[in-house]
């Protein structure tokens, strides 16, 4: 809590004799002042509460975890909690700020728990008052005040009176109470499975998203984009769409681009291709009036890039472009086991469920956008900033997205929207992108190239240790490198910046940096332990032997002893000790992987066992052990590490953008298929490493990076064969 201010979290009383309490959550220093992060919760007299999210909710269960944690605190029953929608950003300033980064239960934890604590010893203080006795001798339970002669008193009942202590004239009452966090941080509703708060809704149609949003009088448009990243329109002929039933107006935005990361043009950060709109009384008519048409474009110099052109420049990048970023120890005179891989990584495309989708309305003066956003807060300042307007003027309304994964902090949608709707009379617009549009204009998962080189002694240590990496986004290294959990005399990290030379433009895709991190360095660790003749486990193990914590940039330390204890139970479990048994006709492999994602501070270690046939294999079984302290919801918890599986599974089986003519190729799902059920594996056992004590970690993305590596080293195991770039293929037997 920000102890700064002793006003921190204040009580009010609401219409009918309920309370709400206001916290204030400590600014970020990312974030611009004067934009608190809080959340409220109103007691109303039926005893229900509401609680306001404040964070995103795009499918990965945070509305359900931040309300167990505050119900615990509070001694309420999940069945009282009413979870509301994010507010907008005009409506209050403890609003949504940022999603992601597997951060919101992580970092909220303690501010919802003390928030909580202090309503229940306010709500004590209110039954002590009536029963004349000491707040002490009184407990809460299930949304209930009991006193020590048996009394029972709701929540509800005892709201008003609770607020009261909020009040004026009782303010030095209230900044005298000093509510202790209860002794036990799980119990009647943490580290019990719950139902996400938004099932009924979800299952039975009645859960709204972002492409469900409407205003009254809202035109509809259909965007035609530039192909390549800083294309230009040369000229457009739109006669035949106009003459389209229901086309309304065809008008041309620019593009908007900005650097990044300190780097300078044209490195870009949040962006909008040039496009020609096609605005219409419908979808259905805006798009039909795109597909009529006619646009020439100015392709960018040097925007001619196939794939194979971009992975040779990449190549070329860690020849001659790479900066040492840290180097510690000295490199052995002598290396007579040296080995060296390289790895590649490609470009991932995001593909949510729901296409972006906006509605917006700039209004001259003021506008608004109605859109499903990680981020809000910063939308608002950074539109603001680009329509040349007061930021009190601009409002964000955040609505649900059907997934997110990272797409959903890039605010490439309210920029055209917003535009569109300026030059077509400043009327509300909504634009719907196609699934074509979704995967060709995204903001990729960044391609990465990456040669690792090892010496290992002659009892088979690990003497020396470089990664040279050529990366395509996130381009400063400095803050933060490769997450290095192993012991070694000498350790080299240096880095390419391919950013302003991308073809594509770059961000955030689920688990960020550990996807390519984890594939490059669990495959050469694996390679190495072949190298060496010894077990791969046990290889890990050897080199992890200091318990010492490795610095990981300026931001994070790495635990040994925490990889060390995932990596062991994934093995015990797994029945690593026992290899699968041999059958004519099948190769059988088992492989492991381990790695952090210090984003959340969370651990995990995946075993992948396959069956090969042929140039064909299935996946039987995976189990995957986590360690992300406190599980709040082991139902929720389960399903974020299983979906995360299937997510780095299908990067692995069928992930990857083709280019041709510096232009993406990909055109939808049958080109870009998702795992298909044939290819999930048999089955999937997630376990949970938990210490009592322990607060909770970030999940959303621990799993994902870890499933390529460990079914790579399967595969090897099984047949002998290194597979170092990504999709998966197999050479026949």
């Amino acid at each position: 809590m920000n102890t700064g201010r002793r006003d921190f979290l204040k009580f009010s009383a609401l219409a009918g004799g309920g309370l709400l309490l206001q916290g204030a959550f400590p600014v970020l220093a990312a974030q611009p002042a004067g934009s608190d992060v809080g959340y409220f919760v109103r007691i109303l007299p039926s005893n229900v509460l509401e609680f306001s999210l404040t964070h995103h909710e795009m499918g990965q269960g945070v509305a359900t975890s931040m309300a167990m944690i505050f119900a615990q605190e509070l001694g309420a029953d999940m069945a009282q909690f009413r979870v509301l929608p994010i507010p907008d950003t005009a409506s209050t300033r403890y609003v949504l700020s940022g999603t992601g980064g597997s951060n919101c239960i992580k970092d909220n934890y303690l501010h919802l728990r003390r928030g909580a604590a202090l309503a229940r010893q306010a709500l004590l203080q209110a039954a002590a008052a009536r029963w004349k006795c000491k707040p002490e001798e009184c407990i809460t339970a299930h949304g209930f005040v009991a006193g020590p002669k048996k009394q029972r008193l709701s929540f509800g009942a005892l709201a008003a009176e609770a607020a009261a202590l909020g009040s004026p004239a009782n303010r030095d009452e209230f900044r005298k109470l000093q509510p202790a966090l209860g002794e036990r941080v799980a119990g009647d509703v943490v580290g019990k499975g719950q139902a996400n708060v938004y099932a009924d809704a979800i299952v039975r149609g009645r859960q709204n998203y972002g492409i469900d949003f409407s205003v009254p009088g809202m035109l509809f448009a259909s965007l035609e984009r530039s192909p390549q990243l800083r294309g230009r329109v040369a000229r457009f002929d739109a006669s035949a769409a106009l003459k389209v039933p229901g086309v309304c107006a065809v008008v041309k935005i620019a593009a908007h681009e900005e650097a990044a990361n300190n780097l300078p043009a044209p490195a870009t950060f949040f962006s909008s291709k040039e496009a020609v709109a096609v605005v219409a009384t419908s979808t259905w008519a805006a798009m039909e009036g795109r597909k009529a048409l006619v646009v020439e474009w100015e392709k960018p110099a040097g925007a001619s890039h196939s794939n194979e052109s971009w992975e040779a420049f990449a190549a070329q990048a860690l020849d001659r472009d790479l900066s040492v970023v840290q180097e510690t120890g000295s490199a052995p005179a002598e290396r007579p086991n040296m080995l060296a891989a390289e790895y590649t990584y490609p470009f991932q495309a995001h593909a949510c469920m729901e296409p972006m989708n906006c509605v917006a309305h700039h209004q001259g003066k003021r506008a608004e956008v109605w859109v499903g956003t990680q981020g809000a807060i910063g939308w608002r300042n950074q539109l603001a900033r680009i329509f040349g307007l007061p930021e009190s003027e601009v409002v964000v309304s955040p609505q649900f997205s059907g997934g997110a994964f990272g797409r959903r902090f890039y605010m490439d949608t309210a920029i055209e929207a917003l535009r569109v709707s300026q030059a077509a009379g400043n009327v509300p617009v909504k634009i719907v992108w196609t699934r074509e549009d979704d995967l060709r204009h995204d903001h990729y998962h960044p391609y990465t190239r990456s040669r690792l080189r090892a010496a290992l002694t002659p009892e088979g240590a690990l003497a020396s240790w470089q990664h040279d990496e050529a990366r395509s986004y996130f381009g400063n290294p400095r803050g933060e490198h490769p997450w290095f959990a192993y012991d070694t005399a000498h350790m080299r990290y240096a880095f390419a910046n391919l950013q302003g030379a991308s073809p594509l433009q770059g961000g955030a895709w689920r688990s960020v940096v550990a996807n390519h991190w984890a594939f490059s360095q669990e495959c050469f660790v694996d390679e190495l332990a072949h190298a060496a003749r010894k077990d791969p486990v046990q290889f890990r193990l050897d080199i992890m032997r200091s318990g010492e914590e490795k610095p990981a940039g300026e931001r994070y330390k790495v635990s040994q002893k925490r990889m060390r204890q995932v990596l062991e139970k994934a093995a015990a479990l797994s029945g690593w000790d026992k290899p699968p048994a041999p059958e004519a006709g099948v190769r059988r492999g088992r492989g492991i992987a381990a790695y952090p994602y210090m984003h959340g501070n969370s651990y995990c270690a995946l075993v992948a066992d396959v069956e090969v046939r042929g140039s064909q294999f299935t996946i039987t079984r995976v189990v995957a052990v986590v360690d992300c302290g406190l599980v709040i919801n082991p139902d929720g918890a389960r399903q974020q590490v299983e979906g995360g599986i299937m997510w780095g599974l299908s990067a692995a089986l069928h992930g990857g953008i083709r280019l041709a003519d510096g232009a993406v190729v990909n055109t939808n799902f049958h080109d870009t298929p998702f795992a298909r059920y044939s290819e999930t594996p048999r089955k999937i056992e997630v376990h949970f490493i938990e210490d009592a004590g322990a607060a909770p970690c970030g999940l959303g993305e621990i799993a994902p990076p870890l499933i390529a590596p460990a079914l790579c080293n399967a595969l090897f195991a099984a047949t002998g064969q290194r597979v170092r770039e990504l999709p998966v293929k197999l050479a026949a037997a």
